[in-house]
């Protein structure tokens, strides 16, 4: 089968790349790899414990190692390792594309986030836990890596109580999955045997029940890392009201100080060291517990109101 690449709606057979311009394969490449690959902190669950990313889309991939094996037959080395370096500046390990690959969960995932009682509590307790942990006494240098740690730990946490306090309040009323589907940007592919059930004499109910885990399965492989479309995603199902002093600028510059220690070995985009200390992890702390607090509040009036609503009509 031959290799097609795409160039300004045009289709490129592999073979013919080598007669374009250097722009023109350069573009082709970097086209190609951001179709097949992505940052993992855009898809990607974080694994605290174990210090980085659950490559769930596979991965992780080089992206130099990558170009070359598709395109050295085609293009210059030096241009491949042109792109590879631009690449790298802006992630060292790539995921896969999580767009291109279906269901990569397990059941004991989505087990493990339906069931989940009260996450607020669930929440509350990481922070207490990460709090203890910051007030021991370490040498300098565990102590540095230590607060590293922590931060990471903080996002974690937080994402974490944004689907699992979604999926658990979804569940309240069928009235908010209707709403997601058709208020937000939800892509949630149904399969062939769930679509053929009201074919094959199944009722009403049984469809709705596999249309919600179908959604409930989207949701929690979806990306939760993006504080601003986390938030559109309450408001499309649940109709919540966020605030102007909601920390959400802080959070957000939080995930960004994550990224660097993560992805680039504790190095910003101009390669300058990022610093955790005490005040830092101490202010992320607080940012973290306002915006759960303000969210679960903000959450918990959309879906009282939504009860006192419907008790007036009656």
């Amino acid at each position: 089968m031959k290799l097609v690449f795409s160039l300004n709606g045009k289709k490129i057979t592999a073979p013919s790349l080598k007669y374009k311009s250097k722009e023109d394969q350069l573009e082709i490449m970097r086209n190609w790899f951001y179709e097949n690959y992505e940052d993992p902190v855009n898809a990607c669950p974080y694994d605290g414990r174990e210090g980085g990313y659950a490559y769930i889309y596979g991965g992780p991939y080089d992206a130099g190692e990558e170009l070359q094996f598709q395109f050295e037959k085609y293009v210059k080395l030096n241009y491949i390792e042109e792109l590879a370096g631009e690449l790298q500046q802006d992630c060292w390990e790539w995921s896969g594309n999580s767009n291109n690959i279906d269901n990569w969960y397990d059941e004991d995932l989505y087990r493990a986030v339906i069931s989940s009682d009260d996450p607020l509590n669930k929440f509350n307790e990481n922070i207490r836990i990460i709090k203890s942990l910051k007030e021991g006494e370490y040498e300098q240098a565990h102590k540095e890596h230590l607060l590293n740690i922590l931060f990471t730990n903080v996002i974690t946490a937080l994402e974490t109580l944004y689907v699992e306090l979604f999926i658990k309040s979804i569940d309240k009323k069928q009235y908010y999955i209707g709403s997601l589907i058709s208020n937000g940007k939800t892509e949630f592919k149904v399969s062939k045997e769930t679509l053929a059930l009201p074919f094959k004499g199944e009722g009403v109910e049984k469809f709705k029940d596999e249309i919600t885990k179908s959604i409930k399965e989207h949701l929690i492989s979806a990306s939760w890392h993006n504080t601003n479309q986390v938030l559109l995603r309450y408001k499309a199902a649940f109709g919540i009201k966020v605030q102007d002093n909601w920390p959400l600028s802080e959070i957000e510059s939080a995930i960004l100080t994550r990224n660097h220690l993560v992805h680039r070995g504790g190095k910003d985009k101009d390669g300058k060291m990022v610093t955790i200390t005490d005040q830092v992890l101490d202010s992320l702390l607080f940012s973290a517990m306002t915006l759960a607090r303000k969210l679960y509040d903000s959450l918990d009036e959309a879906l009282q109101n939504k009860n006192d609503s419907e008790e007036s009509e009656f």
